[in-house]
């Protein structure tokens, strides 16, 4: 008797308690205990029935090689310790991984969950397939290196990797960045929609007006911010302009001088405007008007601008964002030169989110004019060390750093290890160029290890991933 049999002959009649008619002797069994015995031992080998229809994945091919074992061990230490690595060396860490075309170990991501989940869209398909394990299919990301993207397929890709190609088409070819970009538009949700648009910054010109003015209706305020600010930035825009309207409002035109009169400017900061929110006002209010505009609604030149504006502190603060936000790096030298010595202390409220489409080199120049080691006093706030890798994101020059070094503020923290803190520390490391890790190294070794361990682990990291496929 087989199996077959077994099921349903057999076990029928045992499990409805029925002894009559049962084939026994067919299959060895003296009574029907035995008989009950042999068929759970049976059914134990039955496979179960085939399913109709299956779900597959496709397989997850992730060709970055791994990172080395020597670096592996210092990753887990700084990313799984009892003092894990801070934000922003976890930051510098992915951007370097990323550099240099290398993967996380299998093995070490169910260890690192926390720093894969924060950072799965960078780390490679690998991490980003691991840290989606649960989510639906229907709602998982597709996962594209960026060199690896075309026009046919760069929509596919997570939304931080997308944006970063239609940048890199608007350089290019805006025409036919602005063409895929309103062709995915309706599919995109509304902080991809934001990444998008901000890349019309680059190449902006008229034949953007149509697609820039179809936004006014976006369902997303932020979405239809962004477009007027982009709209009145065009070349030879006539029509209202709110925030330019808003801005005028709050300026008042005077004459200087005894002989030879000069124009000089004054603000007026609404009374409900307090010191502490001072800064994000002015960059509201004047930060989406370009300079040009406003010097030509004052019948002025935008030098000119800057001079009647020498006395006023609030003033030269809002052209210095406006010349941010213009990337006019002339202007931001000039005002930092001969007027707001201490340019940095007006960006301590803002977000570095200003400079995210400035290219690597015109936000090293942009640091350099801003915050100037040199200037800061025994009294500067140390902070502002951890304020100036945040606005960089990443190594600086060597000069500038060795500035660093000599300023009063860092001399002073090495002098009194009690006021230094763990950010500070890995502010440095994050900045440190490769050149001169082994001189800052030096400098943190003397300090308290509890707040400068994780930054020579970072420091031995990079180090050692710099050398990885060499």
């Amino acid at each position: 008797m087989n199996l077959t049999s077994l099921k349903n002959e057999i076990l029928p009649k045992l499990l409805s308690g029925s002894r009559g008619g049962l084939p026994l002797d067919s299959i060895g069994a003296t009574d029907p205990l035995q008989t009950l015995a042999l068929a759970g031992q049976a059914l134990r080998f039955d496979r179960p029935p085939q399913p109709g229809q299956f779900q597959t994945e496709a397989a997850i091919a992730d060709h970055a090689a791994i990172l080395p074992d020597a670096a592996r061990k210092l990753l887990l230490r700084l990313l799984s310790g009892k003092n894990q690595a801070s934000a922003q060396l976890s930051a510098a860490i992915v951007q370097k991984l990323s550099e240099k075309r290398l993967r996380l170990h299998p093995f070490d991501l169910p260890r690192l969950e926390p720093f894969v989940k924060a950072h799965a869209e960078n780390l490679g398909a690998e991490a980003l397939a691991f840290s989606e394990r649960e989510t639906p299919v229907a709602q998982k990301q597709n996962y594209f290196a960026p060199d690896s993207l075309s026009d046919d397929t760069w929509m596919l890709a997570t939304p931080a990797v997308k944006a970063g190609y239609i940048n890199g088409r608007r350089a290019s070819d805006p025409d036919a960045a602005r063409a895929m970009v309103e062709a995915a538009w309706t599919s995109e949700n509304a902080d991809s929609r934001v990444r998008l648009l901000a890349a019309f910054w680059k190449n902006l010109s008229e034949a953007d007006a149509p697609f820039l003015r179809s936004l006014e209706k976006d369902r997303a305020p932020r979405v239809r911010e962004l477009a007027q600010r982009l709209l009145v930035r065009l070349p030879g825009f006539e029509g209202d302009n709110p925030a330019l309207r808003a801005a005028l409002e709050r300026i008042k035109v005077s004459k200087t001088g005894l002989i030879f009169k000069k124009a000089a400017l004054s603000l007026d900061v609404p009374a409900t405007v307090r010191d502490f929110t001072k800064m994000s006002w002015l960059n509201e209010t004047f930060g989406p008007i370009s300079l040009d505009v406003m010097a030509g609604a004052l019948s002025m030149t935008v030098d000119g601008l800057v001079a009647a504006a020498e006395k006023q502190g609030d003033l030269l603060a809002a052209l210095l964002f406006m010349a941010t936000q213009d990337r006019r790096l002339d202007i931001v030298k000039l005002i930092t030169d001969r007027h707001l010595l201490n340019g940095w202390e007006a960006f301590s409220q803002l977000d570095s989110e200003m400079l995210a489409d400035y290219p690597a080199d015109m936000r090293q120049l942009w640091l350099e004019h801003i915050f100037r080691p040199d200037r800061w006093a025994p009294d500067t706030s140390p902070w502002v060390i951890r304020q100036m890798a945040q606005w960089l994101g990443a190594q600086t020059t060597e000069n500038l750093f060795d500035d660093i070094l000599r300023s009063r503020p860092w001399q002073a923290l090495r002098g009194d290890s009690g006021r230094f803190e763990a950010d500070i520390a890995d502010s440095m490391a994050v900045m440190c160029p490769s050149s001169m890790r082994s001189t800052l190294r030096a400098e943190l070794t003397g300090l308290d290890p509890a707040k400068s361990s994780n930054a020579i682990l970072f420091l031995n990291l990079m180090d050692s991933l710099e050398t990885a496929n060499a």
